[in-house]
């Protein structure tokens, strides 16, 4: 397996090839929600 030089974690890369690629999109997966539950949460008090 080649090493991923996306991600800063090489080793977890190496055993988890699919990491890199998917680590972007959780990351604004996290950010989307997180914001979108604020607004709700402000939109109802």
């Amino acid at each position: 397996m080649k090493s991923c030089t996306l991600c800063k974690y090489s080793t977890v890369c190496n055993d988890l090839p699919g990491i890199c690629i998917l680590l972007p999109y959780v990351a604004i997966a996290v950010v989307v929600v997180s914001l979108g539950y604020l607004f709700v949460t402000q939109e109802l008090i």
